[in-house]
């Protein structure tokens, strides 16, 4: 105990926090607490939505999860990554390359110099943006629905799916084709906003009341991004009704 007293003294004289990464709600790590989530709702399948190279997949793996993701990214760079990242889990499927919204078509994502800043929707230019960030070219991709994948053999197999998001403001597009699904989703994973970082963004609060008129409450929120000592992003965890505050 002395000495854990004592690496956590030296850890905050240098800026950092020592934790359990199974710390108790609240206390461990954010994949971890997540994990909880996915156990708790016996979760058999997650659409990873936004994959990028799989950075999330590949976490929830390595602290636990042993079920199937199925990954979704539309820019080719990050896809053919996406896809020789999941080689290594069994489980983890990768869709062909598409992004997702609000009816079947072909669209156009701006890629960013930083490249999890690419987006369908155009940059906002405000002090809360990544510094420097900005569209360097353009691809064309495929876009489906959720309501696409009702006939996925994944997503029919599966009793219990969890849907993680990190789509650069298209949230309200994919979340607005919800009730054409007939598959189980009990809890979503979205990141969200609290200032509008792109043209035509909804923020969190009307994520937080579109997802509660669609039957999900928020339970969790994890902090993703500060700047100028003002939270500009979290995570949100939100459960079907039935299943949130009993």
């Amino acid at each position: 105990m002395k000495l854990k007293k004592t690496l956590k003294n030296i850890l905050k004289s240098i800026g950092y926090d020592l934790v359990r990464l199974d710390g108790g709600l609240g206390y461990g790590s954010s994949e971890n607490e997540l994990l909880k989530f996915m156990k708790e709702t016996q979760v058999d399948l997650i659409l990873d939505i936004g994959a990028n190279k799989g950075q999330f997949g590949k976490a929830m793996y390595n602290f636990g999860y042993d079920n199937k993701i199925l990954s979704f990214e539309p820019l080719s760079a990050m896809h053919k990554m996406l896809k020789e990242t999941s080689e290594s889990f069994p489980n983890w499927h990768v869709y062909e390359q598409c992004t997702i919204g609000e009816k079947e078509t072909t669209t156009t994502i701006n890629i960013s110099n930083l490249v999890g800043n690419s987006s369908i929707l155009p940059i906002k230019s405000t002090e809360y943006n990544v510094q420097n960030s900005h569209y360097v070219e353009k691809e064309e991709v495929k876009q489906i629905t959720l309501a696409s994948l009702n006939k996925n053999d994944n997503v029919k197999s599966a009793k219990n799916i969890f849907v993680k998001m990190d789509v650069q403001g298209y949230e309200h597009f994919i979340l607005n084709t919800l009730k054409e699904t007939n598959y189980n989703i009990v809890g979503f994973y979205i990141e969200m906003s609290l200032v509008k970082l792109y043209d035509g963004q909804e923020d969190y609060l009307y994520i937080c009341n579109l997802l509660k008129d669609l039957g999900y409450d928020l339970v969790y929120v994890f902090p993703e991004s500060i700047r100028n000592q003002r939270m500009i992003q979290c995570n949100g965890v939100f459960l079907n009704n039935t299943l949130s505050y009993k």
